[in-house]
């Protein structure tokens, strides 16, 4: 179904620990209900400290909640007897890639998993083709993982988590430290997860025009969530946005300036697609 909820978090809040003698940390995350359906594609975005990566992290148990329940398919991440289905169920893909890959050959790192699960050696061929083919890493399949791009690693990494066969990924900043070329090949692979193999994703992101690509964004400021919607909707609170120190797409700000101009654009262009395929209907009705 695929209004069923895969990720639940329910009124929750959590602060992280200090040492003795320290004064306490504000809430990371403040009282956040929020759910994650099943075959959803999610943007969250922020500005640092606003608890984005906290709520990754809370997604499958790697923290527990303070206060709340964070549910995985029926299952409270507060019980430790079932981290190990919850993160079966759930993966998350951190920012840096290199803090990921634990083998020097691509093929060994993507096989970890599976092998920690215990499964059959023929089971793990098969699942470490697929992933890899699923990325479109299999051809490096033999190559040394420290000697791959950035966004090459990255992939690796995203096809050791798909070898464990989750039905739901978060991805915490996957981009963030790559050039465009390799932004652009983990986004791809990110929707194509979505698109074609029906993986749930939830990807954080500081750049807006790959968040204008989810089918939905949350967007998150001082620990709590701020505005919950369809692109077109959080984009239209661009005051609201800029307060909190986030814009709108590029595309759509040419968009705006645009029109102020007095070229006759249509309402809500936020990616490239839209803005091309706009200013090219323009053009063919001169």
């Amino acid at each position: 179904m695929k209004n069923e909820n895969i990720v639940e978090f329910q009124n929750v809040s959590f602060r992280y620990d200090v040492s003795e003698g320290e004064e306490q940390l504000p809430l990371a995350i403040n009282h956040v209900s929020l759910n994650i359906k099943k075959g959803d594609c999610v943007a969250i975005l922020g500005h640092n400290g606003s608890g984005k990566s906290t709520l990754a992290k809370l997604s499958n148990s790697i923290i527990t909640p303070t206060e709340g329940k964070v549910v995985v398919k029926g299952m409270d991440t507060n019980n430790e007897a079932l981290s190990y289905e919850i993160r079966k169920t759930v993966g998350v893909v951190f920012q840096n890639p290199d803090n990921q890959i634990v083998a020097s050959i691509v093929e060994e790192d993507v096989a970890f998993g599976p092998e920690n699960l215990g499964l059959p050696r023929e089971e793990i061929r098969k699942r470490v083709d697929d992933s890899l083919k699923a990325v479109d890493m299999y051809d490096y399949r033999h190559h040394e993982s420290h000697k791959l791009s950035g966004g090459q690693k990255q992939r690796v990494a995203i096809a050791g988590i798909i070898a464990m066969r989750p039905e739901c990924i978060f991805f915490d900043e996957p981009t963030a430290m790559l050039d465009p070329k390799g932004r652009k090949e983990v986004m791809d692979t990110v929707f194509k997860l979505n698109r074609e193999y029906g993986i749930t994703v939830v990807y954080i992101t500081h750049f807006m025009d790959e968040a204008a690509l989810a089918n939905r964004i949350v967007v998150m400021d001082k620990a709590e969530i701020l505005l919950d919607g369809t692109p077109k909707e959080v984009f239209e609170n661009s005051d609201l946005l800029k307060s909190v120190g986030l814009d709108i797409p590029q595309c759509a700000q040419l968009a705006k300036e645009l029109k102020k101009s007095g070229v006759n654009l249509p309402d809500n262009i936020l990616t490239r697609e839209e803005f091309t395929d706009s200013v090219l209907n323009l053009l063919g009705d001169k």
